[in-house]
């Protein structure tokens, strides 16, 4: 049962084929435009070259005239099946036909109906479109057969599509079109603002480089989708092809070699490769150049050999690109990836725009509009994201360099803390030991000479200040007394000495410290009561040294002048206080209001 259910398919299947193809080859010189009618393909419904030798037989969906002949024609027949007149459109593909004359042809008499091309001006465009569209009325149940003449430029091959739709799926498509085209100009737009913004606050010349490519790649695909003539010309302008297209492809295949010798860094890791493309460019865009605006009549004599000339350094230059991504990845994965991304799809669309125009092996169009289009999109996006990975890393680095400047910036104040310190302990030891001790000898030897009491007393005075200097310098009681001994003893001197009223409070404050975090959160209190002392202009400070389970926290409040503390700079007094509590672990807040006082905050894990 099985073998003869699949006997059965095969047959019908043999059937429908041959049914099919003979429908096709009944239809093949004429093509039935019914009530239902949207779009079809003309290419199988056509003659080319009618009446002349040597035809060839072409299976190309598309037209593809060779380099040889320069006037081609297209002959096909309309038969209007409905009771109704019709209308329809023809459209061809190839925006930069030299000249196209479409005509009627009754009784083997061919009469021009338009005639248009790039070398005639744009008003004579039969349809306001950006391509090449000229409207068929067919009368009702009229078979009418019609022809196009397209004529070329000499030596170079000319290919193109050519479609008849109905004129409600002209518009439609149309519409359609237009909302991807301005999609990819939308984000074309969106790609330079978003350049040259970051052009404007990092001030490097890729950004302005990668704005000047978008910008150049999209008059270039403008100009290849028939866009520019319809936003930048008049009717009585002419379309150039080398001005408005060849020039443009030049200016962005130059930008690209310098946007990707910039992303890829190829000066600083690949000198050798960059040179190689520096050179290879300027032998490629002089060569077009030059043959395309100066010795057109050599490059007319001989455009295939120049053509693969020119496809071979292009090749080359590729080539070279793809071993710059595979160095350049090992440094940077993330960056290359997009990039590599980006030049895939500018390949793809470049080596089919190639095949297609040059050899008619591909047919490139989607949705009529051309693979080089969409994958210039694609490459636009993922260079986009490229240029933002650049201005991360470029921000990372920058975040990086400025860590390590704020590293470098603690260790030189922890220097010169320690350096202040042993300082400090070696000019009070000098006072104790030696200028101590020579007042001393001094304050005997006036005594037992002299027997002066004014002047012994005046001598103890000046010990004692020697003493409290030394003291106050580096308090060697530290030890000794303890940290909130001596923190007291310096808050009762302060009392006793100056206008200000010192409060000192203390709560399970430890009674032993580290001989290092008791000395840095001594000199920390000295010079929060020396910066009140110089500028604060307070009568009262409130010193509280509370501990905690896990933690001490020293206070200190007074009721001064204070300051702003959003808009004014920490000077070397307050940054020594910050780096000598960082230094021990702990943390230090401020608190300030203008004509409220200060509040300081100690506080550190134990």
């Amino acid at each position: 049962m099985k073998k003869i259910y699949c006997h059965k398919c095969i047959v019908f299947l043999l059937l429908l084929y041959f049914g099919f193809s003979i429908s096709l080859k009944a239809q093949g010189d004429t093509l039935y435009i019914g009530s239902n009618f949207s779009t079809v393909n003309l290419k199988p419904f056509s003659e080319v070259n009618k009446g002349s030798q040597n035809q060839i037989v072409d299976e190309r969906s598309y037209y593809y005239f060779s380099f040889n002949k320069t006037i081609n024609t297209i002959d096909f027949t309309l038969k209007n099946k409905v009771d109704v007149p019709k209308k329809v459109i023809l459209e061809l593909s190839n925006a930069f036909i030299k000249e196209i004359v479409f005509g009627k042809v009754e009784n083997n008499i061919f009469i021009p109906i338009a005639t248009t091309g790039i070398e005639h001006p744009i008003s004579t465009k039969p349809l306001e479109n950006r391509l090449f569209s000229f409207p068929i009325s067919l009368n009702a149940n009229e078979t009418a057969s019609f022809q196009l003449k397209l004529k070329k430029e000499g030596g170079k091959p000319l290919v193109t599509t050519a479609c008849i739709k109905s004129e409600n799926t002209f518009v439609k498509q149309s519409f359609v079109q237009q909302i991807i085209i301005g999609s990819y100009f939308g984000v074309s737009v969106l790609s330079v603002i978003f350049s040259l913004f970051i052009f404007y606050f990092l001030r490097q010349s890729i950004y302005l480089i990668y704005a000047a490519y978008v910008i150049s790649l999209g008059l270039f695909i403008s100009s290849y989708i028939g866009v520019f003539s319809q936003l930048f010309l008049t009717e009585n302008d002419f379309v150039n092809k080398y001005t408005h297209y060849v020039l443009f492809s030049e200016i962005s295949l130059l930008l690209f070699a310098l946007l990707s010798q910039k992303i890829l860094e190829a000066e600083t890791y690949m000198p050798k490769l960059k040179r190689g493309i520096d050179v290879l460019l300027t032998v490629l865009i002089a060569l077009r150049l030059l043959l395309h605006f100066v010795f057109t009549k050599v490059f007319e004599s001989a455009v295939s050999v120049f053509m693969n000339i020119w496809y071979a350094i292009f090749l080359i230059l590729i080539i070279i690109i793809v071993i710059e991504i595979t160095i350049y990845f090992r440094k940077n994965n993330k960056r290359t990836s997009f990039f590599a991304l980006a030049y895939l799809f500018m390949i793809i669309g470049t080596l089919a725009s190639i095949l297609y125009h040059s050899y008619g092996l591909v047919n490139t169009y989607v949705y009529d509009l051309p693979l080089l289009f969409y994958s210039s999109f694609l490459e636009i996006l993922f260079l986009t994201f490229t240029v933002v990975l650049m201005v991360k890393d470029i921000y990372d680095e920058r975040n990086i360099l400025s860590e390590k400047i704020v590293i470098e910036e603690k260790k030189n104040l922890t220097a010169f803390i320690k350096g202040e310190d042993q300082e400090r302990k070696r000019i009070s030891k000098e006072l104790h030991d030696n200028i101590g001790s020579q007042l001393s000898y001094l304050k005997r030897f006036v005594s037992d000479k002299f027997k002066d009491e004014d002047v012994t007393e005046t001598i103890d005075s000046i010990c004692n200040d020697v003493r409290n200097l030394s003291h106050d310098i580096s308090p060697s009681d530290l030890k000794i007394v303890g940290f909130k001994n001596a923190v007291e003893d310096l808050s009762q001197n302060i009392s006793s000495q100056t206008t200000l009223n010192v409060d000192f409070s203390r709560y399970h404050f430890p009674e032993t410290l580290d001989d290092d975090i008791a000395t840095q959160l001594y000199r920390v209190v000295q010079e929060a009561f020396n910066n009140i002392l110089k500028h604060a202009n307070a009568k009262h400070i409130d010193l509280q040294l509370m501990g905690h389970q896990d933690s001490i926290t020293i206070s200190i409040e007074d009721d001064g002048d204070g300051f702003d503390t959003k808009h004014k700079k920490s000077g070397i007094g307050l940054k020594n206080m910050q780096s000598r509590i960082h230094q021990i672990g702990g943390t230090l807040s401020i608190d300030s209001q203008i004509n409220r006082g200060t509040s300081l905050l100690i506080t550190l894990p134990i």
